[in-house]
């Protein structure tokens, strides 16, 4: 891990040879000066003890000033090698489970004292074993199979119980139902926040705890209620978390989520600053910025957590739109939905009915309004049947 400081730790070894040899010299210069007093004259004596004198300052000059190097040297490496253990430590924290942070023991403060405590124990270590990470497709079928989940924090509230659920690659299915039925649960899941309880949650056929996380969550885009926006520039919000993007890759993402041309208008275009957590625009604009974010990234997965709720009929109709390119862009992207208006998911290849964390009901829209069942009830309450 100490290798890209390796000019550093060469000069602190060199350093370490020649302070080595400082002992001998000194016990040379002595023999010199003892072997003066014994065979030489007054002043053949007085020369030798003087030229012995300056050989011996000038000695010491340079142990002082390459023991200072080694030191440095050694420092500077150790340093260095102190705060890659703990950026990697500290990004592999990051990539737990939301869980994880509920225990006690994983307090900001635990956490804290483990990632100076632990970077220091393993510091004399040369390296860290890498894992071999076999890279596969991800076609984008999804399976739950008999999840249960509880929270953490609630250990008594059941929130998934035997939730079963195949979802096909390319496939359009929503889940609609009242809240705290479990629906944002089952997103939560599918982006590794949490782990089941219980049962399994395939990938492709998978079990998703065996695969890589950040792979998993490469492949995943979520557009939720509340977008995540940074103090920076439009385009590079939308370009966020990714390297060496073309502008034309954004500005093509900017018009699929349908806002390039409200960019254009703004006088510096792509490079105005969105202000913090997305401040300077509105929740309809916030959302389509989000969503252009998840399409630059052709995610395999499309999960859709309520995007169009607390909107007004104009925004929301701007993001439903932006939302139905880019489940329709890729025909093999599947894509989850949640939804709070049932006349956005009329589409839909499945319309999945949840109460008290099972699926009392599935089907089309057609199916499940000739069976007059739950979701007919619901239609009705909304009177949108």
């Amino acid at each position: 891990m100490n290798s890209p400081e390796w000019i550093t730790i060469l000069l602190g070894c060199i350093a370490c040879i020649l302070n080595g040899a400082g002992q001998p010299l000194f016990a040379f210069l002595f023999a010199k000066i003892v072997d003066a007093f014994k065979y030489c004259s007054n002043s053949e004596r007085r020369h030798q003890v003087f030229i012995s004198s300056i050989i011996f300052i000038l000695l010491g000059v340079a142990l002082l000033f390459l023991r200072l190097v080694q030191y440095t040297a050694f420092a500077i490496s150790g340093a260095k090698l102190m705060q890659r253990i703990r950026s990697k430590a500290f990004a592999c924290l990051l990539r737990q489970e939301v869980a994880y942070f509920d225990r006690p023991e994983n307090s900001s403060g635990a956490i804290c004292t483990r990632l100076s405590s632990d970077a220091s124990a393993i510091q004399e270590m040369s390296g860290a074993r890498l894992g071999n990470i076999c890279e596969i497709g991800f076609g984008g079928e999804i399976n739950f199979d008999q999840v249960k989940f509880i929270y953490p924090t609630r250990p008594t509230s059941v929130i998934l119980n035997k939730f079963q659920l195949n979802i096909k690659p390319g496939q359009r299915v929503a889940l609609v139902g009242t809240s705290g039925c479990g629906k944002s649960t089952i997103i939560q899941l599918l982006e590794r926040f949490y782990d089941a309880t219980s049962g399994q949650l395939f990938l492709d056929g998978i079990d998703i705890r065996q695969l890589n996380l950040q792979w998993v969550r490469s492949h995943v885009g979520l557009v939720s209620q509340e977008p995540i926006l940074f103090d920076l520039t439009i385009a590079e919000n939308i370009a966020y978390g990714l390297e060496n993007v073309s502008m034309e890759d954004i500005i093509n993402a900017a018009r699929k989520a349908n806002i390039h041309q409200f960019i254009e208008q703004l006088p510096q275009g792509y490079e105005t600053k969105v202000g913090l957590k997305g401040s300077f625009l509105s929740s309809g604009e916030k959302q389509r910025i989000a969503i252009a974010r998840v399409l630059i990234r052709r995610p395999k997965v499309l999960l859709l957590d309520e995007a169009t709720n607390a909107m007004d009929s104009q925004n929301e109709q701007l993001v439903q739109e932006a939302l139905e390119q880019a489940q329709t862009e890729d025909s093999s992207r599947t894509s989850l939905i949640i939804a709070h208006r049932l006349s956005t998911i009329r589409s839909c290849d499945l319309i999945c009915v949840l109460d008290r964390g099972c699926i009392v009901e599935s089907g089309t829209h057609t199916d499940l309004i000739q069976r007059r069942g739950a979701y007919y009830k619901m239609l009705a309450e909304n009177n949108l049947q």
